[in-house]
């Protein structure tokens, strides 16, 4: 479970700004709220974020997705470190941009931290948060050649430590993560946090996919995913996968491009030439195939007819793009999903449904997580959501985004109709809309 992040100097984020998912002391839907009784805490399972255009939702999950791929992918030999420092301010430019993560991981909470420039690592630590105090298990600091690593926890052992010191002072490149460097030498010592990262931490931008849409039309999984559909008053009624009759030469451009993502048995899901076709490209025993997600429509006759999902509404495909997210955080453990304008093409109603259908799903064991970003004020419900569940982003007339939780409005009831307080610029994180002065009404 993600418990904080933290950052600076990220686009128009200045100053750090820190984001909790740790439950406040709010009465409200307790029962949904995860529970961590080793360190006497409760987690919050889902967390909205509203502001203005240009306020700083965007940035702050894009720098959520920056720190998630700089661990996970690291980076190239003498590359440069693809930062998007503060702009605004020439002082900025070649300050280091910070990054900080609190997650729980079996049961245990650890905070893992890292300052960049453009050429180097300035800084990494990861600490292990007990009970009452914490205990640092790697700290690194740049030097002129090499990172400088010291191996502090107790935890690990003395002949881990030879090897880890040795990665740390002599493999590690300064452009390079520590932590990236013990998994890319097949190191498990810290594994299971960068696994955290890799597998359970998953960012669903505006118009992305989420990868496992691909086995939607499966045996296995369609008559959910059709039933979802249907229910969400989509019109379709069934789920398939036909031949796309690709010739061979296209099948053959598709293996040379994603020949790096094809493994044995699973699918490839594309957007065929930028339409809304969804092509399926499987390799299976030496064999690919290519197939078309397929829905089918019960017509006046109550027979069905095929549609190809180029011929579906927006609203529909956004939904097919974001649904199996929604099912994964109500059947696996610890997953945490971050959607990039949730809303978008979807009507309130629907976007509703899908936040119940999670949160009907928590409980004080669960250990999944919803985090996204919205301008749908209808959502800015407190029979739905938590006051400390709901975030404002706001820029400042410098340019300076920031970041509010609605718990730190202390006058907000339980039974106010924060809507309207939201909406009349008394919690920030609403246009200044200047137009009526720019284009004055003539008499």
């Amino acid at each position: 479970m993600l418990l904080s992040f933290s950052f600076s100097n990220w686009k128009s984020f200045r100053d750090e700004v820190s984001f909790s998912m740790v439950a406040g002391r709010e009465e409200r839907f307790t029962q949904r709220l995860p529970v961590v009784g080793k360190y006497k805490l409760k987690a919050l399972p889902v967390a909205a974020i509203y502001g203005a255009n240009a306020s700083g939702k965007s940035a702050f999950i894009s720098a959520l997705s920056f720190a998630k791929q700089f661990i996970i992918r690291g980076s190239e030999p003498d590359a440069q470190i693809d930062l998007k420092p503060y702009l605004l301010d020439e002082e900025y430019l070649d300050k280091p941009s910070s990054f900080s993560f609190t997650f729980l991981i079996a049961e245990k909470i650890y905070r893992y931290t890292f300052s960049l420039s453009r050429e180097k690592v300035i800084s990494e630590s990861l600490d292990l948060i007990l009970k009452t105090t914490e205990s640092n298990v790697f700290t690194r600091e740049a030097g002129k050649d090499r990172a400088k690593v010291e191996i502090n926890s107790k935890r690990v052992l003395s002949d881990e430590k030879t090897t880890l010191k040795m990665i740390g002072d002599k493999t590690t490149r300064n452009n390079q993560l520590f932590l990236t460097s013990t998994i890319y030498q097949s190191f498990e010592t810290f594994k299971p946090i960068y696994d955290w990262l890799k597998h359970s931490l998953q960012i669903i931008g505006p118009d992305s996919m989420y990868t496992p849409v691909s086995n939607l039309a499966s045996e296995q999984n369609k008559e959910k995913y059709s039933r979802l559909l249907d229910g969400l008053d989509t019109g379709i009624v069934d789920l398939a996968l036909k031949d796309a009759n690709l010739p061979e030469s296209r099948k053959s451009l598709l293996i040379d491009a994603y020949k790096d993502q094809l493994n044995e048995g699973k699918g490839i899901l594309l957007s065929e030439y930028g339409n809304k076709d969804r092509v399926v490209i499987q390799v299976s025993k030496d064999k690919v195939e290519a197939s078309m997600l397929i829905s089918k429509h019960r017509d006046s006759r109550g027979n069905t007819e095929d549609f190809t999902f180029g011929m579906e509404s927006d609203g529909t495909n956004r939904l097919l793009d974001i649904l199996p997210a929604f099912m994964r955080l109500t059947e696996d453990s610890g997953t945490v999903i971050v959607i990039d304008e949730l809303d978008r093409s979807l009507h309130t109603l629907v976007s509703k449904a899908l936040i119940r259908y999670f949160l009907d799903a928590c409980n004080e064991k669960s250990r999944n997580q919803l985090i996204f970003s919205t301008h749908d004020v209808m959502l800015m419900d407190q029979t739905l959501l938590r006051r400390d569940e709901l975030w404002i982003t706001d820029r400042s007339f410098e340019g300076v985004s920031s970041l509010y939780s609605f718990s730190d409005y202390k006058d907000i009831r339980a039974d106010k109709d924060i809507r309207k307080a939201y909406l009349q610029g008394n919690l920030m994180g609403v246009p200044n809309i200047l137009i009526n002065e720019l284009c004055p009404q003539e008499d």
